[in-house]
């Protein structure tokens, strides 16, 4: 009876951890399965629309040298081709030695391709192995369009499919766990990737013949019977759900299935129940032995529990005080140890070291979470190793680490260098700088909370500049001091009509009036005139940018609308809107309930929006700009160039104009990097039917070599200044 109920709940137990861990590892396969997609997607929707473009040269090993520099970027990409509507091969940066490609002629690879030239989205084709290179591979494919609509040829990636190289290369599974995905083609139900855990695989079986129906159903089938529900509420469900089944081989196994809307793909993955039985036996087995000790020897069992539970109470005290990715302190130990019980004693003179690692989120963004991990573990085995016993590493969370220094030899240029040295991870390469910020006991303060504070504010002089250190001084308070005071002040701002608009004029190729851009001033009565440089930062911050935001849209609004109506005529008014501004929940409704008061024209109105749009805000703001647009309000791409995905951004924001830096501008005549960067802007924008404008415009000679290059509208000090709105109808009067 004990060992059956024992059996029982192990067994209850041990499958819903399993499911759980299914579940989770499905959403980590999807996520970087879909993320994969997505960026491939966008990827070859560029890369094709820029082999098109009668603008590039017609030299196809010019661009094959685009279709290198991405490979190299992905070890688990093989190549890139790009194919006419017909299905002839054109383009590849592989050697095939003389063979002419047509997919249409490739019995796997037909179905696909006529799927693909009548999709807007990428398509997934058949694994099949492809005899040129000699590799079992995966296609993605991708139509491209004219202006028109058109398909005028199709992109294609080959991803290896291989057990030791795949797009699941850097996932990490267990080895009694299983990933499969499944697509159904015209023919049948075809296998996309197996990681095939358990033995070797028969590819030429697996990849190569449709899988049986009755089997690819069965799961399918049995997972709408326990939910009752149908086929297409279970594709549209977006959610993972739990299975009982067998695999090819008759195995028991449980596990999570999945299916992909946008590229049509079954996800599963699973455990064999063979491994959760053994997990029983191992168990029964563990029991049987403890109670025939606990009968023999009752004493020594009790003693051995304390000892356990001793164990288990250290652990979760690690656990508790330390950082579970990379084993260092975490700050709850350095407050328990150093700021609060001093277990820890700093020496005298000892630094506070405070890291913040330069632009980490574009490792994440780019390589993935998981990557990004590895690199934190490789730094905090570098510092461990490169700081003595006496000193003590621990990371803050993040992309943050704490040093205390009591060694003293050690000194910060030191360990930028330590953190700068090449990291090899997965076959790539990355380099990375950092940010550092040190305060020194007991000179600078007495207990541990300030001088992390003081080093915090070193760190944050030492990021405007990147991979470079600043020691905290008082001026450095002193400045965050005036910070306060700025904010204390912009509380009151609004109240005092101390904050006021200024406009500068945005002038056409032709010399006409496009339009003006909004940008606010403020001049306070204890401060003096404050740039909007320091303090819009601040009021984005504090959140205060919503309430100034709204003033300046309304103010901007009314006094252009004054301006319409004494000189009889309009122009395009430009107001930048900031992120934190776009996150609130009501911003369109407010942003049309002040043009419904103010009876304003919204297809006269432009928004700027930043090109440093948070990554992960994007599912969220993507709707909310496609709705702006919808209301007739154009929207600007602020900063141009100067963001980490420019292209990926282009590809999903319905985007009116674009706005190229004023720093690639002031270099234009004498840096051939600028030069180029800003062509190929320019050209990027015309590819997406937008609007070009360069900002910062200065000379004659900056215009006549940006009206060479196309582009299409101009602001800057070269035709004005920003204008309160009296001098802005004396300047349009004198056009």
């Amino acid at each position: 009876m004990v060992f059956g109920a024992f059996t029982y709940i192990k067994y209850t137990e041990l499958q819903s951890i399993v499911r759980q861990k299914n579940e989770q590892d499905i959403t980590n396969v999807t996520k970087i399965f879909h993320d994969f997609l997505v960026q491939s997607e966008t990827m070859l929707q560029v890369v094709g629309t820029t082999v098109v473009n009668p603008h590039i040269s017609k030299n196809p090993k010019e661009k094959t040298k685009i279709f290198d520099a991405l490979q190299e970027m992905n070890p688990a990409v093989i190549g890139f081709g790009y194919l006419d509507p017909q299905g002839n091969l054109l383009i590849s940066n592989k050697d095939l030695h003389g063979k002419k490609i047509n997919a249409l002629e490739i019995k796997e690879a037909k179905s696909s391709f006529k799927e693909t030239l009548k999709s807007q989205h990428l398509v997934i084709g058949r694994s099949f192995f492809f005899k040129p290179l000699g590799q079992w591979i995966l296609p993605l494919r991708k139509a491209i369009h004219d202006k028109n609509g058109r398909v005028v040829g199709v992109m294609a990636i080959a991803i290896i499919n291989t057990q030791k190289k795949n797009l699941f290369s850097g996932f990490e599974t267990e080895l009694d766990e299983d990933v499969l995905l499944i697509k159904n083609f015209p023919t049948g139900y075809y296998r996309l990737f197996y990681s095939n855990k358990k033995g070797n695989l028969d590819a030429q079986k697996f990849y190569g013949e449709s899988c049986p129906k009755n089997t690819c159903t069965s799961v399918i089938n049995q997972v709408l019977g326990l939910n009752h529900i149908t086929l297409q509420e279970l594709k549209n469900s977006n959610k993972v759900f739990s299975f009982f089944s067998k695999d090819i081989q008759g195995r028991a196994i449980n596990g999570a299935l999945y299916y992909d809307t946008k590229y049509k793909v079954w996800i599963s993955v699973y455990h064999y129940n063979s491994a959760i039985t053994q997990e029983i036996y191992k168990d029964i087995a563990l029991l049987v032995l403890l109670y025939i000790v606990m009968m023999l020897l009752f004493y020594f069992l009790f003693k051995s529990i304390e000892k356990y539970e001793n164990a288990k109470e250290r652990d979760l005290l690690f656990k508790t005080t330390h950082d579970l990715l990379t084993n260092l302190p975490n700050r709850a130990f350095i407050y328990e140890n150093v700021y609060h019980s001093s277990k820890f004693i700093m020496q005298n003179g000892a630094q506070i070291i405070f890291i913040d690692l330069d632009n980490f989120k574009n490792i994440n963004d780019t390589f993935g979470h998981i990557f990004g991990d590895k690199i934190l573990v490789i730094i905090a085995k570098r510092l461990q190793a490169f700081f003595t016993e006496i000193d003590l590493v621990a990371r803050q969370g993040g992309d943050e680490f704490i040093i205390i220094n009591n060694s003293q030899n050690k000194n910060p240029q030191e360990v930028i260098e330590v953190i700068a040295m090449p990291y090899i991870v997965d076959d790539i390469e990355v380099r990375l700088g950092a940010s550092i910020g040190v305060s020194v006991y007991p000179d600078d303060a007495q207990d541990f909370d300030t001088l992390l504070s003081l080093a915090d504010i070193a760190m944050y002089e030492a990021k405007k500049v990147k991979n470079s250190y600043e020691f905290f001084t008082k001026e450095m308070q002193e400045k965050n001091r005036v910070n306060i005071v700025i904010e204390q002040e912009l509380r009151s701002a609004l109240q005092k009509n101390e904050i006021y608009m200024v406009y500068q004029p945005q002038i056409a190729a032709d010399g006409t009036l496009h339009g003006v851009e909004a940008l606010v001033r403020w001049e306070n009565e204890k401060l003096g005139f404050v740039s909007p440089e320091e303090f819009i930062p601040i009021a984005e911050a504090t959140g205060l940018i919503l309430e100034l935001g709204t003033y300046i849209t309304n103010r901007s609004l009314l006094e252009i609308k004054k301006i319409y109506a004494q000189l009889g005529r309009t122009f395009q008014l430009s107001v930048n809107v900031s992120i934190v501004q776009l996150m609130e929940n009501h911003f369109l409704k407010n942003i049309l309930e002040v043009i419904h008061n103010v009876q304003f024209d919204a297809s006269l109105l432009t928004l700027e929006v930043t090109e440093r749009l948070p990554i992960e805000e994007l599912d969220y703001v993507l709707p909310l700009l496609k709705s702006i647009g919808a209301e007739g309000i154009s929207l600007s791409l602020d900063d141009f160039g100067t963001g980490y995905s420019s292209l990926s951004i282009l590809t999903k924001l319905p985007i009116n104009e674009l706005k190229i830096d004023k720093a690639f501008i002031d270099e234009l005549l004498y840096s051939h990097k600028d030069k180029n960067l800003v062509k190929t802007i320019i050209n990027i924008g015309k590819n997406f039917s937008m609007d070009v404008l360069a900002e910062g415009t200065e000379s004659e000679e900056q215009v006549d070599k940006l009206k060479e290059y196309g582009c299409d509208i101009f602001q800057g000090y070269y035709y004005s200044k920003p204008l309160k709105k009296e001098d802005l109808i004396t300047f349009i009067r004198s056009l």
